[in-house]
């Protein structure tokens, strides 16, 4: 393997299975809550917070070791645990029912590695060193967090708002790209971020309505 091709995955409402529960598999399996995953968990020991997640009914926990055919019918695999046969026999399983597997420590037994991320809303900004060096990825991440700070929560929900509004009011596909670059290209966010401006949402629309006065220099 030489490059992981980046995607973006959709596992709302999907199948996916832990094998493991320590921390390393309470952290998949809280990053596959947050996106909307139907979430199994095999193991005989788990964490605190995988039984609360159990008791809330968010999780299904099974406790009990792993055997063949737990995989079968899911979409995602993570297996987290340190028992080398264990891992063997469950990425065999995954590659039988070409379900997508991920080996923790183990990227070269991966079909995908899950890069660390940045969430500001909708917003995601990914970081990935191709499995080289996950400490890398989590320092690049901090640094970023500091470029890329909450205020992209506000913003980017205000355009996504603004996008549904020009697509029904403007037919002229040109129009609307100059548009939505000069509000992105626009000096809002920054006020937005020093406080100058108290609500992004209305500063936003406010911009676009002025550009619609102007539409025919546009």
């Amino acid at each position: 393997m030489d490059k992981y091709y980046p995607i973006m995955l959709d596992v709302c409402e999907k199948k996916c299975i832990v094998i493991g529960g320590g921390k390393v598999a309470e952290r998949k399996v809280i990053s596959l809550l947050t996106c909307g995953a139907k979430v199994k968990v095999i193991s005989l020991k788990h964490t605190n917070r995988l039984k609360e997640l159990q008791l809330e009914k968010k999780i299904e926990l099974i406790e009990r070791s792993y055997t063949v055919g737990d995989i079968k019918g899911n979409f995602l695999a993570f297996i987290a645990t340190n028992q080398g046969k264990v891992n063997e026999i469950c990425i065999e399983e995954a590659r039988n029912e070409g379900v997508l597997v991920n080996v923790i420590d183990n990227p070269c037994e991966c079909d995908f590695v899950v890069p660390s991320v940045i969430r500001r809303g909708d917003l995601q900004v990914t970081i990935s060193t191709n499995g080289k060096s996950p400490m890398l990825s989590k320092k690049i991440r901090e640094e970023l967090e500091e470029i890329f700070g909450e205020e992209y929560t506000e913003f980017i929900s205000a355009l996504g708002d603004l996008r549904k509004i020009a697509l029904k009011e403007i037919d002229d596909i040109h129009i609307r790209r100059n548009i939505f670059k000069r509000i992105v290209y626009s000096d809002l966010l920054k006020r937005y971020k020093d406080g100058e401006i108290k609500d992004i949402q209305k500063s936003v629309m406010k911009l676009y309505q002025n550009m619609i006065k102007d539409i025919d220099i546009l």
